[in-house]
């Protein structure tokens, strides 16, 4: 099951030549299994004993499930172990089960069996459906529900508001989960018992984590919850719940009726390398991996949850079982590790959070990576203030041993606390010398970064922090008193600079949400040269902080009246205030199309522009796939139609539907963007095409790019919608208009091919150039020049007289 790679130098060797000092030694894993990658690691381990040299292993390409976590320790690693993917991305280390089709009823229903011993650690909350967490049936549909209000003792139970039941909405007596929404957490609790006649519901143990301020009821009267788990919410395409009694997972048809890849979450932590004070890990490298497929961990009688994934578990009577609140633990985790480094890794699918650098862990680094889809945090930096030394507090009696020199850096982090909303998207408590750069971190329920663990300005060892250059966005999508950044604690000299955070919208529950918030303690701050947009509240707030630096930021401010900067219980002699500046409002744009629309260019508009492309694509396979555009940065339409509502939205037909099904497509979109402005990107014909299409009078069939088709779209859309506002870019007009010109001999160009880079797409320079502009003109944005290739100057001069008559 092993192979082992050596130089030509050694090839005459036999195996003990692994012994040899200082030599090379590079495993391949001989067959992509889980048992050959173990048996490797069994061979590398007995190589030990000999010697500690840094070793690789090459892994190919496959799947590998696990039914037991992959635990290294410092033996093992050695000097030094890199675990390294064939193929990057190619390589997926999964803690999950398949499940198969036992049964298919004749309404399309699919009956998954489960395996023995599946519910071992209670029934799951989650299961991977298409390679991403899926939760059960829920109730309602969307959103969130009310409650019309809190029992008497403000913990067991709430009355349900009268309408949101109905004769079709029964709720049961029991077996399914309450998700409560406290301000800045939530609760998930099985519910003990409904009484439909009082409409009261009631848990299993109390809702809410112990202290005072997380009754039912203290940030809200009628706070929001949601229900999950029983058949009776099982009322739409996809849905799936489990009949226990037949140890069965039973699944809705789809809309497709497609059978969707179903899988069991066994292992919460998939991968772990713990070593001790005396042998630490040390360069563990691992490359190109994708780590997937964990269970979230639900305990018996559910979980209050405190923030950013810490909780009070409970047993099955609804007693709380620690006296701590622990995290919820990660698929990959590391501790007391030095030099430890995941490059190019991909971390999806996991119940609990995504890789841990937990305690005592130094110089390691995560880079390049990609966090999606996880229950909990995406990283957690770092560890809470419960492990004792000595007695003590563990910074207090052991400072040293304050995680230092970690680095996260050009990652990207996104969709956590998909199952526990109050996780966040790195959770770092105490560090010291940490670097967050460059990151990309989008759409999480809760805060972005929150660094720091102390509610008080007291000595700790963290401070020499540093956030710097990253991009964070549609934070707080779900809670409420966080931010894109979120602070506590004395850290001196800790930097926040050259970040660009946006899109925060108004707080849900009781406290607001802002683009950075300065919690209690927070000390030591310097807050320099970032950018805070679309904020609905004040970009930044400080709460029981004591003195920071605020200079040279630019912020947009949501009305006159929104003070930039909040103080919450800080004397505002703490806080210096520096030479910031109030930014212009930008609109917000959306543009969905394909190549077509990438050959505009929209990352060079101005204002506050995303798109969502896919090459090749008409807008009905958009709207029906949105799963896997071919454009890495696009957002995909779901997500964004649901987080923003736009001020101009673009829409590009294409080949292959009719003006029945683009107006029915662009339709659907617009109830959800009630008052965007519309504008309709023609697109152009392929060069070969081009004068028939333009000639086409006829708007029946399949689209062609001609005026018939999208006048009558237009027209079709005018009348639906006579209060909304439509423009069209006259992309094909404009090369029509250059083709006749060329007939005529009035264009500085021989044939239309000489503005296509290939059979329909824009060249780089004048193509493109023109395409651009005509977007811009019909988002009523000035023309540009800078930016492209150069070419010919009176090409340019044509191409800018050609824009003027449209």
């Amino acid at each position: 099951m092993l192979r082992f790679l050596f130089p030509a130098l050694l090839l005459t060797c036999s195996l003990p030549a692994l012994s040899i000092a200082q030599s090379p030694n590079e495993f391949l894993v001989a067959e992509p299994t889980t048992a050959a990658l173990l048996q490797t690691l069994d061979d590398v381990r007995s190589i030990r004993e000999q010697q500690s040299d840094p070793v690789t292993i090459v892994i190919p390409e496959g799947r590998y499930e696990f039914s037991e976590p992959l635990t290294l320790d410092a033996q093992l690693v050695g000097r030094g172990l890199k675990l390294v993917a064939a193929e990057s991305g190619k390589v997926v280390f999964a803690g999950s089960q398949q499940l198969s089709i036992s049964k298919r009823e004749e309404n399309g229903r699919l009956h998954y069996q489960l395996p023995q011993g599946w519910n071992k650690n209670g029934q799951p909350r989650a299961m991977i459906v298409n390679g991403k967490l899926s939760s059960p049936a829920r109730f309602p549909n969307q959103g969130y529900l009310r409650i019309e209000k809190a029992l008497e003792d403000r913990r067991s139970g709430f009355i349900v508001q009268a309408g949101d039941l109905s004769a079709e909405n029964k709720l049961p007596a029991s077996g399914y989960d309450l998700i409560l929404m406290h301000d800045w957490s939530s609760s998930r609790l099985p519910v003990g018992s409904f009484d439909a006649e009082s409409r009261t519901l009631k848990t299993v143990g109390p809702i809410g984590c112990s202290a005072r301020h997380y009754a039912i009821d203290h940030f809200e009267k009628q706070p929001r919850y949601y229900l999950e788990g029983h058949a009776n919410f099982a009322d739409l395409p996809g849905e799936w719940f489990i009949d226990a009694e037949n140890s069965e997972l039973i699944m809705l048809p789809s809309a497709s009726q497609e059978e969707p890849i179903i899988a069991l979450p066994v292992l919460t932590t998939l991968f772990s390398a713990i070593g001790t004070d005396d042998s630490p890990i040390t360069n563990l490298s691992v490359q190109g991996i994708t780590f997937s497929e964990t269970a979230f961990p639900m305990p018996a009688g559910g979980l209050a949850g405190a923030q950013a994934s810490m909780h009070e578990p409970r047993d099955a009577s609804g007693k709380r079982t620690t006296s701590d609140r622990p995290m919820l633990p990660a698929g990959v985790y590391i501790e007391n590790a030095k030099g430890c480094r995941f490059q190019g890794c991909q971390f999806q699918a996991m119940g609990g959070t995504g890789l841990w650098f937990s305690n005592r862990t130094t110089n390691c680094l995560m880079q390049r990576c990609k966090v999606t889809d996880v229950g909990g945090n995406g990283l957690n930096l770092g560890e809470n203030n419960s492990r004792r030394v000595d007695g003590k507090a563990w910074y207090q009696s052991a400072p040293e041993q304050v995680p230092t020199a970690n680095k996260i850096d050009q990652c990207e982090v996104s969709q956590c606390g998909v199952i526990l909303p109050g996780s966040v998207a790195i959770w770092a408590p105490l560090n010291r010398e940490l670097e967050i750069t460059n990151n990309n971190i989008h759409d999480c329920p809760y805060t972005g970064i929150s660094l720091g663990w102390m509610w008080n300005p007291s000595n700790t060892p963290a401070g020499n922090n540093r956030i710097a250059d990253n991009r964070i966005q549609y934070m707080m999508q779900v809670l409420s008193d966080g931010g894109g950044i979120y602070t506590l604690g004395l850290q001196p000299d800790s930097v926040i600079e050259n970040n660009l955070i946006t899109d925060i919208p108004l707080n849900a529950g009781r406290a607001e949400s802002n683009g950075m918030f300065l919690d209690e303690g927070s000390t030591g701050f310097t807050i320099r040269n970032n950018e805070i947009r679309r904020i609905d509240r004040s970009p930044i707030r400080f709460h029981k902080a004591g003195e920071n630096l605020v200079e040279n930021n630019r912020w947009e401010l949501a009305t006159e009246s929104t003070p930039p900067v909040r103080f919450n219980n800080t004397p505002e002699k703490n806080i210096t205030i520096v030479d910031n500046t109030v930014l212009e409002t930008q609109k917000r744009i959306f543009l969905i199309g394909n190549s077509l629309t990438w050959d505009t260019i929209p990352s060079r508009l101005d204002e506050g522009v995303e798109w969502h492309v896919d090459c090749g694509k008409s807008l009905k396979y958009i709207q029906e796939h949105p799963e896997q555009p071919c454009v890495g940065t696009s957002r995909l339409w779901p997500l964004a139609f649901r987080s923003a509502q736009y001020d101009l939205i673009s829409f590009q037909p294409h080949y292959g539907t009719t003006l029945e099904e683009d107006f029915a497509t662009i339709s659907e979109w617009l109830e959800l963007q009630p008052n965007a402005t519309v504008i309709i990107h023609t697109g152009w014909a392929r060069h070969a095409e081009l004068k028939a299409e333009f000639a086409d009078d006829d708007s029946a069939g399949t689209l062609t790019h001609s005026q018939a088709y999208f006048e009558a779209l237009l027209k079709q859309l005018r009348d639906a919608y006579p209060d909304r506002e439509f423009r069209s870019t006259q992309a094909m007009n404009a090369l029509q208009q250059i083709q006749q010109d060329i007939d005529t001999g009035n264009a500085p160009l021989e044939n239309i091919e000489q503005m296509y880079r290939d059979s329909i797409h824009m060249t780089i320079g004048p193509g493109r150039y023109l395409m651009h502009n005509m977007m811009r003109k019909a988002m009523g944005q000035k023309p540009v020049s800078d930016g492209f290739p150069e070419f010919d100057p009176e090409l340019k001069t044509y191409l800018d007289g050609v824009m003027q008559q449209f």
